[in-house]
């Protein structure tokens, strides 16, 4: 029946992840750029890598201001010359022409009509025929067409690993702008958006499939799910609103704060996927999209990389700073591919690069504003918590030393546990560290803190020794929001002894009282029970810690015995039910936890003493 219900709850959780999905996708093409509806991308003096482009129209290519002069520049400097025939002895060339090669053609005016003579040939003396020649010079400047090429409907305009020139690109770029223009229908627009949604919803599904089948725990966590879902919409409305400004500004939108988002709250897979799913998703509505996902893949993954040494708030100026530097680089092989000319580089693109950086800063507001909305913590945050200088853990060794030592070697072993089993490490210290913070309060009424000899337990009887002893739970979570510590810490504050009894005044209470009824519910810890690995090894390494100080032999075999029996009374009172842990998880810790507090209790070696 239980097998059932688990099964009907996993279906239904399904459901809703794929209609979260379903809901995003359409929000996404809703807010992308529409104005890109051509298929084909191209850049110039690269190759057409598409199949055989025929024009369904006639495509005028029209010169530029620049090329017509040139034109005009040539026609006069190479002007055709006219000169008429002189009677008399021929003595020398004409002014005009001295110095041209011999074999320079010029033209002799007789009567209406001219003809080609080489200056070689020149026999007579000859007069420049100004009239003539600055007549036919305005013919040729007046027959100059505006018209640099014409491809008529039916031809090829380009062909399949065809390099595209100048006038490819030209001729390219025009017929991009009339496909638009004729092409994009009301009928096609809402074919398009289609296809589109399609697009966009299977890039999310496999994002989600992938973490069902590759990272099951970020899959079983809607919460998780909807701050990924949050990011991805986040950057296509960011890229959305600069293409709308204007799209030359493409290289400003920050779309490295996806992995930097994602890899502070999960892990480098999860990152890297989830910004692969987001380029690819944007780059369907930009503009030159294959320059477009190769610049932010190389990026992205520069970042991601640099995020695994991530340590302080400091390091994002290194992220930062790399950001830049991998743009300009990959900007600077592209212009040298494309033009083979770095004098053509635009000085503007490094300041797009620039501001790009800069804006990947904003992940430090957007790192808190999510902590608060989705309650999670970030590995920065969990860095800055795990600081024994911080104010609650300050107060904790001064007003209860024992305590705060029993903290730290909890602390010390879970991190290390946990990176045996799998699981965040970082998140396993911090709260081990916050754990019992709530013995501040009456901290004498606890074994560890009690070095002068007196136990203030004698002067009270064992109910009340149970119910202040199960009180530090309660008080911790109450010094935990006071001090503002978020839930996933607080989470360890409760859940660390789950629903187990204070088996020492338990115990003594049968034994002092044997025919007297006992309350449990005063020697029971309230719980919850713990609900991750984290939290869960936590209470092992918390219980099992706590009751090595007590004992006075620490040899292997008694260490051995210790962690068996409370880790097997944990498992019998079902205080691991509701954590992701196995058998095979509690195995291996059982195993690590003897090494390490073998190694912590080891026997030294008497030294001799001479006389």
């Amino acid at each position: 029946m239980k097998t059932n219900k688990r099964k009907f709850r996993r279906f239904w959780s399904s459901v809703g992840k794929v209609f979260l999905i379903l809901i995003s996708s359409a929000l996404i093409v809703f807010i992308s750029p529409k104005n890109e509806t051509f298929k084909y991308d191209f850049q110039k003096n690269s190759f057409w890598e598409h199949e055989n482009l025929i024009s369904p129209f006639n495509i005028t290519i029209y010169k530029t201001d620049n090329e017509f002069q040139e034109e005009k520049n040539a026609i006069v400097k190479n002007k055709k010359l006219y000169f008429d025939a002189q009677k008399g002895e021929f003595v020398s060339l004409p002014q005009e022409i001295q110095g041209l090669p011999l074999d320079y053609i010029i033209y002799i005016v007789k009567d209406t009509i001219s003809y080609e003579i080489r200056i070689a040939d020149i026999t007579t003396p000859l007069e420049l025929n100004e009239e003539v020649t600055e007549k036919n010079l305005q013919i040729q400047l007046n027959n100059i067409s505006p018209i640099k090429e014409s491809i008529s409907k039916g031809d090829q305009i380009i062909l399949t690993g065809e390099q595209i020139d100048e006038t490819k690109y030209e001729a390219l770029s025009i017929y991009k702008k009339e496909y638009e223009k004729q092409y994009a229908s009301q009928k096609t627009k809402y074919k398009q958006i289609l296809g589109q949604f399609i697009l966009v919803s299977l890039a999310l599904l496999a994002m989600l499939f992938f973490f069902k089948y590759i990272i099951p725990e970020l899959y079983n966590d809607t919460k998780k799910i909807l701050l990924i879902l949050f990011v991805i919409i986040l950057m296509v409305i960011t890229t959305s609103l600069i293409i709308d400004i204007n799209s030359q500004y493409i290289h400003i939108a920050p779309l490295c704060l996806t992995p930097i988002l994602i890899r502070t709250f999960f892990d480098s897979r999860s990152s890297l996927y989830v910004f692969l799913v987001n380029i690819i998703i944007i780059g369907f509505s930009v503009p030159h999209s294959f320059e477009f996902v190769f610049y932010q893949l190389m990026v992205g993954m520069m970042v991601i990389i640099s995020m695994e040494q991530l340590e302080t708030r400091k390091d994002f100026f290194k992220t930062s700073l790399l950001v830049f530097l991998t743009y300009s680089i990959i900007y600077l092989a592209l212009t040298l591919i494309q033009d083979a000319d770095l004098s053509k580089i635009n000085p503007y693109r490094f300041s797009y690069f620039a501001i790009n950086a800069a804006l990947t800063l904003l992940a430090f507001p957007l790192i808190y504003i999510f902590e608060k909305i989705f309650g999670y913590v970030s590995e920065l945050s969990l860095l800055e918590y795990s600081d024994t200088n911080s104010k609650i853990l300050r107060e904790l060794s001064v007003k209860a030393p024992g305590t705060f030592q029993h903290c730290v070697q909890v602390a010390n072993i879970a991190e290390e546990l946990i990176h045996q089993i799998g699981g965040n490490a970082l998140l396993a210290r911090a709260g081990a560290l916050h754990h019992d913070i709530g013995k501040t309060l009456k901290p004498l009424f606890y074994i560890e803190n009690q070095h002068t000899g007196f136990n203030p337990h004698n002067e009270i009887n064992n109910e009340e020794s149970a119910q202040i002893i199960t009180s530090h739970v309660v008080d911790g979570v109450k010094l935990a929001h006071k001090y503002k510590l978020p839930e996933p810490l607080i989470d360890f504050i409760r859940t660390h002894h789950g629903t187990s009894k204070t088996k020492y005044f338990y115990n003594k209470q049968k034994l002092e009282h044997p025919n007297l009824p006992i309350d449990e519910n005063i020697f029971t810890y309230k719980g919850p029970k713990p609900f991750s690995r984290e939290t869960a090894v936590v209470m092992m390494v918390d219980s099992v810690e706590a009751a090595s100080r007590s004992m006075s032999n620490h040899s292997e075999k008694v260490i051995s015995d210790l962690v068996d029996n409370i880790i097997d009374e944990q498992i019998k009172t079902n205080q691991f039910s509701n954590a992701d842990i196995t058998f095979k998880d509690i195995s291996a810790i059982k195993q690590h936890l003897k090494l390490k507090l073998q190694a912590v209790y080891h026997t030294r070696i008497k030294y001799p003493v001479s006389n």
